[in-house]
């Protein structure tokens, strides 16, 4: 019949199964030495957005030649990008990425636009300039966490199904399809830190004929 195609044995460990991001648009506006730094904060989930997004700010403030910014996405801590579009180099990006992750945050982009006020302010001044107007975007942005789901197929036995749904429903696991045919296939979002348990689960009660794949929707 079936066997497990998952994992050996549980785990006893949960895993994180949420990530932090703002829940939607937010604004910050500083001024130091008569300069005003104006950062606005976007939800960014997808970096091929990105030229939308980047278009959006230049459309606004069109009268500036820089914006520089920066951007994480994903659940990969290597898949970010910061740039100081014409800032002094190292002075905007990535200070603007440093609090980003201040927040422990993904899924978001950071423009932050300056107007110069006639007062140099060095490297230095810059770089606390651009965290500071980050910062306190973040600060009036509503942020949110998010839960990390795994969607999984699941074949089992008809004699199984009713302690199968009773488990189900008592842990909160979406079904999205019933797939059901000669035997019960059913396509479920679980969170991340409960597939081990369902695992655990469905091995204790078929004695290990089952079938649980991981997959893309």
């Amino acid at each position: 019949m079936f066997l497990s195609s998952g994992k050996k044995g549980g785990s006893s460990t949960l895993e994180k199964d949420f990530y932090k991001t703002i829940k939607s648009f937010s604004s910050f506006e500083l001024k130091i030495q008569k300069s005003t730094f104006i950062a606005q904060a976007f939800p960014f989930a997808n970096p091929e957005d990105f030229e939308k997004v980047k278009s959006e700010v230049r459309k606004k403030y069109f009268d500036l030649a820089h914006n520089p910014f920066a951007w994480r996405a994903g659940l990969d801590e290597n898949h970010f990008r910061f740039n100081d579009d014409g800032e002094p180099s190292g002075s905007a990006g990535k200070p603007v990425l440093d609090a980003i992750d201040k927040f422990g945050l993904t899924d978001i982009i950071i423009f932050i636009s300056r107007y110069f006020g006639g007062v140099k302010l060095g490297v230095g001044g810059l770089k606390r300039a651009f965290f500071d107007a980050a910062e306190g975007c973040l600060q009036n942005a509503e942020i949110i966490e998010k839960y990390i789901y795994i969607c999984a197929s699941v074949t089992f036995d008809y004699k199984f199904i009713g302690s199968v749904m009773n488990y189900i429903e008592k842990n909160s696991i979406n079904i999205i399809e019933n797939k059901s045919g000669t035997d019960v296939n059913l396509i479920c979002d679980i969170r991340k830190s409960a597939y081990p348990a369902f695992e655990d689960f469905l091995r204790n009660l078929t004695s290990g004929k089952y079938d649980l794949q991981q997959f893309q929707h």
